[in-house]
């Protein structure tokens, strides 16, 4: 796992040293509104949750896990994104950013980052991402960085509450990097 550089932005790969810095910022029960669970209860249990993350592989070793914290230019935490990286050369991927970061383009341009070496790095073809229905900043993200529907067949397929929402990402393998 590597840092990224997203248009000003460091993405570092994430580690449990950073649960302090974070915890203010992933604590705000308003980034919950749209999700399956709330805010960290303390900055040991997300230092716990990151604990794990740092094997950056799932236990049975079937999936590669990717976090990184996302640093604005002043090394400043703006935000999280992460990817789980699974057989067929397919990723899930998410985001969390502080509120005071929304709208400034940094959840853009860090999962933009992310998606690209994604496909680089580990031959991602197909990116998906699940998203509350009534959560239109999170939809329009999604959209803007190229993500479409997804066909009801293969949402169906992961069997998702009504109140979600299937978006998927298609892109190409990289060819090889000619040395």
């Amino acid at each position: 796992m590597q840092p990224l550089a997203a248009d000003g932005l460091r993405l570092v790969p994430l580690t449990q040293s950073h649960a302090p810095a974070l915890y203010p910022l992933l604590a705000d029960p308003e980034l919950y509104r749209y999700m399956d669970y709330g805010p960290p209860q303390s900055v040991q249990a997300l230092a716990q949750v990151y604990r794990q993350l740092e094997a950056r592989h799932s236990p049975d070793g079937a999936e590669v896990w990717l976090n990184w914290v996302v640093m604005a230019s002043d090394d400043v935490p703006v935000g999280v994104v992460q990817a789980t990286v699974m057989a067929g050369h397919r990723s899930w991927v998410a985001y969390v950013f502080g509120r005071r970061y929304w709208g400034l383009g940094y959840g853009r341009m860090a999962t933009a980052a992310m998606l690209a070496h994604l496909s680089q790095a580990y031959a991602v073809t197909q990116f998906l991402a699940t998203v509350e229905r009534a959560h239109a900043r999170s939809l329009h993200l999604l959209h803007a960085l190229g993500f479409e529907v997804a066909a009801d067949d293969l949402a169906d397929s992961y069997g998702l509450s009504p109140s979600e929402v299937l978006l998927v990402r298609e892109a190409s393998v990289p060819a090889p990097k000619e040395s």
